[in-house]
């Protein structure tokens, strides 16, 4: 008996803490109790309709959009400073540079609302009668962005113009009754440029040798140069190029020179002009 007591060693739990007797009261189930309100299952969720938004928060929205973006290509590197060497294949706005941006304003503004312009997706202004429509609203920041620095941005304006022309030419191959932007914008540009053009400059001459097609009202803007004796040079010049460089358009562009020669008594000694008066 003896030995069987001295093996017998009882195990006592110790006792809780105050702390852990509050931990399992935490952790324990909630008691019924009758002026509790019985648990319901909630349904799916849904979000509400977002409130339609009316035509003026709808344009006021997209002219923010556009400002952002032009915003973003101003801060980009000059494509000028990194030339892209993937060839005449690569993709069109692959880069995430100023030219891929440029790619896209131009083309949201050229060919997404293509066609939408004479079904009634248009706002009347506070005058009545005018419309004014998203793309328009495009063109006009990016005549604006063209204006800021013409002879860094030359290369912008032509590629919208091409883009605008483009445009014009599939919506008139499909039969779409839409409205002709490209002669709009590219008497608009040469407006802007020619009170700022310097009789050194060729960005004129660029610029009427890339656009994709040439009107006799075009050149009507480049006679005009020819009322200030300063600028004669940079107008005969332009039209020379055009003469022997733009077989197409050689016809106005030597009529325009003969208008030149007949009207203004002061170029009649220029060599480009006899040049190109005896030439035809």
């Amino acid at each position: 008996m003896d030995e069987d007591d001295d093996d017998y060693e009882p195990d006592f739990e110790a006792a809780e803490d105050t702390e852990q007797i509050l931990n399992k009261l935490d952790n324990a189930p909630p008691e019924e109790s009758p002026d509790r309100p019985p648990v319901v299952a909630l349904g799916p969720f849904k979000m509400p309709e977002p409130q339609a938004l009316t035509s003026e928060e709808v344009m006021e929205n997209g002219k923010n959009t556009v400002a952002r973006v032009f915003s973003v290509m101003q801060t980009l590197e000059d494509p000028a400073l990194k030339k892209n060497k993937a060839g005449i294949n690569r993709l069109a706005a692959s880069t995430y540079d100023r030219e891929a941006w440029v790619t896209i304003v131009t083309r949201l503004a050229t060919r997404a609302p293509a066609g939408l312009e004479d079904t009634g997706d248009v706002i009347k202004s506070e005058g009545g009668d005018a419309k004014v429509t998203l793309g328009d609203n495009i063109r006009d920041a990016l005549y604006l962005y063209v204006l800021e620095d013409f002879r860094h941005r030359i290369e912008t304006a032509v590629a919208w113009l091409c883009e605008e022309w483009y445009n014009d030419r599939i919506q008139e191959k499909a039969g779409a009754v839409t409205t002709s932007h490209y002669d709009k914008w590219v008497l608009r540009v040469l407006d802007g440029m020619m009170p700022y053009l310097d009789a050194r400059d060729k960005v004129l001459t660029r610029f009427l040798g890339e656009i994709p097609r040439l009107t006799a009202e075009m050149l009507e803007r480049v006679k005009g140069l020819c009322r200030d004796p300063a600028m004669v040079n940079l107008a005969l010049t332009s039209l020379l190029y055009l003469v022997m460089m733009r077989p197409p358009v050689r016809e106005i562009a030597l009529d325009a020179v003969e208008d030149v020669w007949r009207s203004c008594k002061f170029i009649l000694n220029l060599p480009h002009a006899k040049y190109l008066t005896l030439g035809r």
